[in-house]
């Protein structure tokens, strides 16, 4: 039997769980603000969504895929060791961290790291009506990141590429930033310096349709040297029919691969003649490897070496895309309306007169970045080429012959998500980072991923 004095502790026990309920369900905003400032201070709530096993010719690979915290397009992945670091187009960084409590969880941790100063804000307070505020958004920010030791710094330090808003003069560059890592456990570095910008500021007017072509600006960082990085810049469509021809021309540094000094910040064309070169990879062997956005059906794997002219805009082994007829009056255009030509290709498809691709794809491919893979975890797959790609959805691995230059084998491997970047960690494991579409909503769902690729044998 209760007593009296129990009967009052349930009876007051009831009450509060009533209030409990009543306050839930009439102040949701003020729960959910609470769950959201307390998972802010511990986590970004995003974790592991879903395992995927894909079968390949040699592995089964299990894919983790971890949504980003943040809406964003473009951005990039690095890593120091095995910790794998996140940057979103808006400059905000992450680590993806394995949940101890949680077995296969993934969380991703902010970091109060300061952003790059590439006067964003400015950029669309100025032209966001103009161009559409989220294609505006969308394509102006970071393009890659690198973790990196050199010769003249004490530590390691962190380099990211980035679209730069000019507010003076009204215009944009691909620029650099390097800040030095004075922290590797938790990652703090010191600020940013802007080390190089690219030479010729653009105007967004400088194409026609579009404006503002950041789909094709380039911006991959790799380490050439101990002093020495190498940076893609793309051409911005400025391919002598949308706009002036830029990549021939040997007095900007536009549809270039430079060589960037990060000490001294003297910079020199180190190859041209590219249209949007996204990936960049160099292997042990000091062997450059290159992936290009061509024309429709011109992607292109290069072998990249010093001094090269890779024929762009003359030679491509493309052809037209449907936009270019909305400039069928345009003097070039007119003279060959065909899709089936690109405008001003010299070479009759060919690439004559101009260093050839090791491979070109016909059909749609939309080549992102690329690895050698130069790792025994997948041992089969060792001296590889993997490309990554964003229409295909895919990873195509290569097998490449270095003695004669050319291509033995190569395998799709379907992925389903549009992909941004691939990266190989020491273990073995392969990251990738997908892309979302610039007019997309702002909601979990469209979140670009992290995917970890390991072996579901294993």
């Amino acid at each position: 039997m209760f007593n009296k004095k129990k009967l009052t502790y349930l009876f007051l026990w009831i009450i509060t769980i009533l209030i409990a309920i009543i306050f839930t369900f009439e102040n949701p905003d003020k729960i959910k603000a609470l769950k959201d400032k307390l998972k802010k201070n511990k986590t970004s709530v995003e974790v592991l969504d879903q395992d995927n096993v894909i079968d390949t010719a040699y592995y089964s690979l299990n894919l983790k895929m971890i949504k980003t915290p943040v809406w964003s397009k473009y951005g990039g992945i690095g890593s120091i060791g095995e910790k794998i670091y996140y940057i979103s187009g808006d400059s905000e960084f992450f680590q993806l961290k394995k949940n101890k409590k949680k077995q296969n969880k993934y969380d991703f941790i902010p970091l109060s790291l300061k952003k790059i100063d590439n006067n964003k804000d400015k950029f669309l307070e100025k032209n966001a009506s103009v161009l559409g505020g989220k294609r505006a958004w969308a394509y102006f920010g970071v393009k890659d990141i690198l973790f990196e030791k050199f010769k003249s710094f004490e530590n390691k330090v962190l380099l990211i590429s980035s679209t730069d808003y000019n507010e003076e003069k009204d215009c944009y560059t691909m620029s650099l930033y390097l800040s030095k890592i004075t922290d590797e456990n938790v990652l703090k570095i010191s600020n940013w310096e802007k080390i190089f910008s690219s030479n010729k500021c653009l105007p967004i007017t400088l194409t026609k349709k579009p404006n503002f072509a950041a789909a094709s600006a380039g911006g991959r960082i790799v380490k050439l040297d101990d002093e020495n990085i190498l940076l893609t810049i793309g051409d911005f469509y400025a391919d002598g029919v949308n706009g002036p021809m830029l990549s021939q021309d040997l007095n900007n540094d536009y549809g270039k691969i430079l060589k960037i000094n990060i000490s001294n910040k003297k910079h020199e064309i180190f190859s041209y003649g590219h249209r949007n070169p996204q990936g960049l990879y160099i292997d042990k062997n000091k062997n450059i490897f290159s992936t290009e956005h061509g024309p429709r059906g011109g992607d292109e794997l290069n072998l990249i070496k010093k001094g090269n002219n890779y024929g762009w805009p003359y030679a491509t082994f493309g052809t037209n895309y449907n936009s270019y007829n909305a400039y069928k009056d345009d003097s070039i255009i007119s003279k060959n309306k065909s899709k089936r030509v690109w405008p001003i290709d010299k070479t009759n498809n060919t690439h004559n007169n101009s260093t050839k691709p090791i491979f070109s794809w016909g059909n749609t491919f939309g080549a992102s970045n690329l690895i050698v893979y130069e790792n025994d975890y997948f041992k089969k797959w060792n001296k590889n080429i993997i490309v990554s790609s964003l229409a295909a959805k895919q990873l195509t691995r290569f097998i490449y012959d270095y003695e004669s230059n050319s291509i033995h084998y190569s395998e799709n491997i379907p992925i389903g998500k549009r992909i941004r970047d691939i990266l190989l960690l020491n273990n073995g494991n392969i990251v990738l980072l997908t892309d979302i579409t610039e007019t997309g909503e702002s909601n979990k769902e469209n979140h670009a991923e992290i995917i970890i690729i390991d072996n579901s044998e294993n």
